[in-house]
């Protein structure tokens, strides 16, 4: 037996069947997003680059690793996790925790529960890199998105990320999640979603 459901469109369709593909204006809106976010990392890396020495890749590493260590102190992450925070490939990361375990500012540690498994933790000086970067990342992230509010195709999403809410009038495209659906914090966040403070 087939169950079905109905579309946006109240035509019946099966439940089991693969969504629609993107039409050209879905992929006109990802392009968009895709330039949004390349322009913004862009600005941000050369940012902290130019004004710390600390690439973007090594300034999200060591908030991940602060806000691990936040939870719970002299905790580590495996390099897997770290990977997945920060959307690098695990070779990636390993490469990235050796240039921060060059500058002191991370350490190789056993992971926990898994002696085997090779983990990353920030070190005190990597917890001052990082407080003394925040409000230069922060400064520039926000001037990156408001000089986006003024392009007509990026306006939208910088208001999104902005202020979590459309830039179009009385639309609000992500309702504020269940404690159930809440989602994992975003880069500079504690887990109650509040800034993290260094």
């Amino acid at each position: 037996m087939t169950h079905t459901a109905e579309n946006t469109a109240g035509d019946e369709v099966p439940r089991n069947a693969p969504p629609p593909p993107a039409d050209d204006a879905e992929d006109d809106r990802w392009c968009m997003a895709v330039r949004l976010l390349g322009r913004v990392e862009r600005e941000l890396d050369e940012t902290l680059s130019r004004g710390h020495g600390l690439p973007l890749s090594e300034y999200r590493a060591l908030c991940a690793l602060s806000r691990a260590a936040a939870e719970t102190p002299a905790s580590a992450l495996r390099m897997g996790e770290l990977a997945d925070r920060i959307g690098l490939k695990d070779s990636s990361v390993t490469r990235l925790v050796a240039r921060l375990e060059g500058r002191g500012l991370a350490e190789r540690a056993t992971a926990p529960g898994d002696r085997r498994a090779v983990a990353a933790r920030i070190t005190p000086l990597g917890r001052q890199w990082y407080a003394d970067t925040t409000p230069t990342y922060r400064a520039a992230l926000g001037s990156a998105l408001e000089a986006s509010l003024s392009n007509v195709y990026l306006a939208d999403l910088a208001a999104w990320v902005r202020t979590g809410r459309s830039a179009v009038a009385g639309f609000d495209p992500v309702p504020n999640p269940s404690p159930a659906e809440e989602r994992p914090p975003a880069p500079g966040q504690s887990p109650t979603g509040e800034e993290e403070r260094p």
